[in-house]
């Protein structure tokens, strides 16, 4: 009992300061959705997520989802460039605040 009642209080501690996200930006909503779970809701769901992300073939699945991620965006950005050049600053200066939230 006294285990589990550490576990929820470290689980607990950890959604507060979003280290649970698969991403560094765990946005607002999807953290209250987690909030509104119970101590052993969330502490079941943080250690299915945690045996999910040792599986090998789920972490390849990932790596080869950021690569195409990472095409479709510099596909992206050559298309925009294509259309309409003069967008490059803009595009830079989004990147600059992308590069500046993290």
């Amino acid at each position: 009992m006294t285990r589990q009642i550490v576990f929820v209080v470290l689980v607990a501690g950890l959604l507060q300061t979003g280290a649970l996200a698969q991403t560094p930006r765990m946005n607002g909503v999807r953290q209250a959705r987690l909030m509104n779970l119970s101590g052993d809701e969330r502490a079941r769901l943080q250690s299915a997520h945690l045996a999910a992300l040792r599986d090998p073939a789920l972490r390849q699945s990932r790596e080869r989802f950021q690569q195409a991620k990472k095409e479709y965006r510099d596909k992206l950005r050559d298309a925009l460039l294509k259309a309409d050049p003069a967008v490059q600053p803009i595009i830079e200066k989004v990147r600059r605040q992308r590069r500046d939230d993290r």
